[in-house]
């Protein structure tokens, strides 16, 4: 339903009877009505705290290679994340709020930096990173920080992040991997926009919680099916909502018969040849 648009629990009682999400669940379309708002409420009601740490878990086990990396700024970076990530084996790269001590490490940086593009303007800006082991007073342990530096007409400007990374250099640790936090930030949108995950309307925070899972589940559909267009087409980076429109809610007639079940498209359905290029991938997708 969530994938299809249909994010209210409401909207489950006018879809009992539709062929197609009955034979999404392996039903017949004359097999009995699905299941209403009602239930819908109480599936989501049902799981406590302890339900929902399960959840996390299984999810854990299921993607046991699967590595978790927190990236996220300076208003992120407090003792309690930093311990936390390490207890649970999460790498982190964190933004740090600059600080006499952090900044100390680079003023001799900040003066060759900023006479490098004096004495070469018109090159642009210049950049320049540091790495070094420090942290606050309310860390439990010092930290591989990398400071970059760039010196330009309006003087040096410096930025600090902290990382419990071990390889790479500090320009593609800052470069290559903090700065490349908007790539993030647009599968989020995905999810709030295009999926309404920002729809939390239960009266219970594990209500919630648990149609925020539902709503993860909508957006690996949509993502396993974006993975199945070719490598180089729009396709491939079709929006959900896009996708949606295009190859899900279309207008179909749907016949049941004694031994198949025949749907019928419209003979001007536009993006036949993508219809029938991922009809013919689904069964990747399914198994």
């Amino acid at each position: 339903m969530i994938s299809a648009g249909y994010e209210d629990g409401n909207d489950a009682t006018g879809l009992r009877l539709d062929p197609v999400f009955k034979m999404a669940l392996d039903q017949a379309p004359s097999g009995r009505a699905l299941c209403s708002q009602s239930t819908i409420s109480r599936l989501e009601n049902l799981p406590g705290k302890r339900a929902l740490v399960r959840m996390g878990r299984a999810i854990r086990s299921n993607w046991p290679q699967t590595s978790i990396l927190l990236r996220a700024d300076s208003h992120y970076c407090t003792p309690e994340v930093l311990d936390w990530c390490r207890a649970e084996g999460v790498d982190y790269i964190l933004g740090v709020a600059p600080t006499a001590t952090l900044r100390a490490h680079v003023l001799a940086l900040e003066a060759r930096t900023q006479k490098r593009f004096d004495d070469a303007p018109d090159g642009g800006k210049v950049r320049r990173f540091k790495e070094f082991l420090d942290g606050a007073a309310s860390w439990s342990r010092v930290e591989r920080i990398v400071a970059r530096v760039e010196a330009g007409p309006d003087g040096t400007d410096s930025r600090f992040i902290v990382t419990s990374l071990i390889g790479g250099d500090g320009r593609s640790l800052y470069q290559g991997i903090y700065c490349q936090r908007g790539q993030a930030e647009n599968h989020i949108k995905s999810w709030k926009t295009h999926l309404a995950a920002d729809r939390t309307s239960c009266h219970a925070a594990t209500a919630n919680q648990f149609r925020l899972f539902l709503h993860a589940g909508a957006y690996w559909l949509m993502w396993s099916l974006r993975s199945l267009m070719p490598k180089r087409s729009a396709w491939r980076v079709a929006q959900f909502d896009t996708l949606r429109l295009r190859l899900i809610k279309m207008a179909t007639r749907v016949v049941e018969m004694k031994t198949m079940i025949k749907v019928h498209l419209p003979t001007t359905v536009p993006c036949q040849d993508i219809l029938r290029l991922v009809l013919a991938r689904m069964p990747r997708l399914v198994t």
